[in-house]
Order: structure tokens, then sequence, then C-alpha cells
């Protein structure tokens, strides 16, 4: 990286550094992080699958074993996406860059430093957030075998295993060697979630700049001084402002394709997961609270917590977009387009038209990410616990009239 825009993305390029993701990186450290990450996430996903094979589950911790089982094929997805799509991160790495070195104007510097800022701050805020969660997870496996050091019972207390996974050895005695397969799996999954979704909204704002510097560039093209300069130097300045502030739209436009183009597939595919994992996160936090086992109530809050965070924080970036580019039209509408020549007024009507229409980043031509789409997934989410709560209720109650 050498732009002047570099030190709001060290955070992203660290943390796909340590993922060995960073497309710039080609050394064989890369390759071995790469097989190790792997081998992490199938060996973890095998275990969790094998809890099928030894016992018969009621459809309560059906539902948990599944949960989490989807939540490690995201993991695995978005991974090896990332690896799929190496190139074209870099590639559009490649034209923040661009952009970023492209900019002399002091005002429109400041503009793409503000959204670069807000793109820092959300790294921050997802690293520390998926640092603390991962903590918190450590405590409540951690918080059993602490009472019973310190306040020792008479029985032996059973370790509890939040995450259902199937070893084939002895939990008791390999209980620690299995929490470390179970947190380090954890937490190199929520850092890839947060490396892959970071860089993400950082190529998003970014975009959302380069609307704002376009409609900023219309907006001042009228500025009070020009009125002062002769008719056909005023007229050629006014056309070299226009084309640049036209490049600049088309080069936002340009963008959104090319990540709807790039990643419409994986997120369409995310988004079928996304669904599942939102739905089994609301039923398991039911079937906990009726339960009542404290440790796992915390656990399924904070589970269902972080995925309406996610999916709100998605689809918020999303609306950041199609709010950005419609407002080159009104920045066009409300700009003194009475004052410029004929030949250029005609030319505004063709800008009015193209930034009428929205900009936003479409997951398999279906969904758009708005919060109109974080309703959409909400609803659809709500009609699936329905549907599987009800499929719970039937279950039981079949059970109950089998027993009598």
């Amino acid at each position: 990286m050498n732009f002047i825009g570099r030190r709001y993305y060290r955070l992203n390029k660290f943390l796909l550094l340590c993922l060995g993701l960073w497309p710039y990186q080609t050394s064989v450290w890369k390759k071995i992080q790469i097989i190790f990450f792997q081998t992490l996430f199938i060996s973890f996903l095998v275990c969790q699958c094998n809890t099928f094979l030894i016992n018969q589950y009621s459809i309560d911790h059906i539902v948990r074993i599944s949960l989490f089982i989807v939540i490690n094929c995201i993991y695995i997805i978005k991974y090896n996406a990332c690896l799929l799509l190496t190139d074209n991160i870099k590639y559009i790495f490649d034209r923040v860059q661009y952009d970023w070195n492209m900019l002399k104007a002091q005002a429109e510097l400041k503009m793409i430093q503000r959204y670069a800022n807000d793109a820092k701050l959300y790294t921050v805020c997802f690293t520390i957030l998926s640092h603390l969660c991962l903590l918190g997870l450590l405590i409540l496996y951690c918080i059993p075998y602490v009472f019973d050091v310190t306040i020792p019972m008479n029985d032996s207390q059973p370790q509890i295993v939040l995450i259902r996974v199937e070893y084939f050895i002895d939990k008791e005695k390999y209980f620690f060697a299995i929490l470390t397969h179970i947190i380090l799996t954890q937490y190199v999954g929520c850092i890839t979630i947060t490396a892959i979704a970071t860089i993400l909204i950082a190529y998003v704002l970014h975009t959302c700049a380069m609307f704002r510097i376009a409609s900023y560039r219309i907006e001042h093209m009228f500025d009070e001084n020009i009125r002062q300069i002769p008719k056909n130097i005023r007229e050629h300045i006014l056309y070299e402002k226009l084309i640049h502030a036209v490049y600049i739209h088309r080069r936002a436009v340009d963008l959104v394709d090319i990540m709807t183009n790039s990643f419409a597939t994986l997120y369409f595919v995310l988004l079928g997961f996304g669904i599942a994992s939102t739905s089994l996160s609301f039923v398991n936090l039911f079937n906990t609270i009726v339960s009542l086992h404290e440790l796992e109530l915390i656990l399924s809050i904070g589970i269902v917590v972080l995925h309406l965070y996610y999916i709100f924080l998605g689809n918020y970036v999303g609306q950041n977009i199609i709010d950005n580019s419609i407002s080159i039209c009104e920045a066009t509408y409300n700009m003194q387009w009475y004052a410029a020549p004929l030949w250029m007024q005609k030319l505004m009507l063709f800008i009015m038209q193209r930034s009428n229409k929205k900009s936003a980043l479409t997951a398999g031509g279906l969904f758009d990410a708005s919060l109109e789409g974080f309703a959409t997934l909400m609803s659809m989410s709500i009609s699936y616990v329905m549907l599987l709560q009800s499929m719970e209720t039937h279950k039981k109650n079949e059970d109950d009239n089998s027993h009598i």
C-alpha cells in the first residue's frame, strides 16, 4: 500500500494477513496458513457432525447442533470465497488507491478521509466485539471449572460443553484439549467474518465517498467567482468541471457494479445460510429460555444479538450506497443549471436520468442490501422460526401421545 490513505486500512491489512487472505501476500507462509485454517475448520465440522452418529437427540438438541454447524459452514464459505476472489479483492483495492491518488482538492480529500475514518472505526469496533465475544465464550466454559475448584462438591461435576462436538475420546480427561479446539476454531471463524466484512465495508464506504465527491463537484460548479470570468473561458471551465464530476460518478457506479458482479454469488449463498442461522438462533433461544439453563441462555442471547447486528450492519451500509447514488440527481436539480449554456443543460438531463437510477449491492439479482432488505430478511427468518416452532410442538405432542 503506497497512497495517502493507507493508514485507514492498516487494520484491515493486518486481519487479512493473519488469515493468509491478504491479496498482495505471496509467501510460503501464506500457503501454510491456508492449509492450517482449512484443516481447523474441516476437522471441527467433522467433529460436529459426529454427534449425530453417537446419540439420538431431542429436537431441541438437534436445533442447537444444527445452528453451530451452519455457523461453521459460514466460516468455511467465507474463507474459501475470499481465496477464490483474491484477484477481485486486489483489483478493487487498486481502484481505491488510484482514487486516493487522483484527488487533489483539499475539500474532496477531507470527504474521502471522513468516509475512510468511518470504515476504520467500523473495523476497530468489529474487531473489539469479536474478541469480547470469544472472551465471553471462554469465560462461560470456565465458570463450572472455577466453581468446581473453589467450591468443591462431593460428587464429580461433569464439564459443560456449550457447543456439542464428538471426538470419540474421554471428554472429562481431555476437556482442555477439546476446549482449545473449540475456542481456536471460533476465534479464527470470528476473525474471518470480521476481516472479510470490514474490508467490504471499507470498499462500500469508499464508493459512498466517490458519490459524495461527484455531488460536491456538481453542487459547486457555479461558484461565485466563475461568473466574473469571460464567457468563452467560463464555458471551458464549466465543461471541465462537468467532465470531472461525471468521471467520478462513473467510477463510483463502476465500483458498485464490480462489487456486485464479484460477490453476488457468494452473498446469495450466504443469504440462505444467514436466514437458516438466524432462524435456528431464535428457535434455540426460545428452547433455552424454557430449559432455564443460565450459561446456555447467555450464549444463546449473544448469538441472536450478533446475528441481528451483523445483518443490520450489512444492510445499513448497503442503504448508504443507495442514498449517496441518488443524491447526485438532487444535487444536479438544485444547482444553478439555468445559468449554464444550453448544450450543458442538455448534458445535465442525461446526468439526472442516470443518477435517478439507484446503484445498489445486489445478491443474485434478487436481493438489494438496504434497510428494506433487512426488514425482508427479518420477516423471512421469523416465518421460518414459526415453522420450526410448530414442528417442534407437533413432534413433542406425538412423543407424549406415544408414551401414553
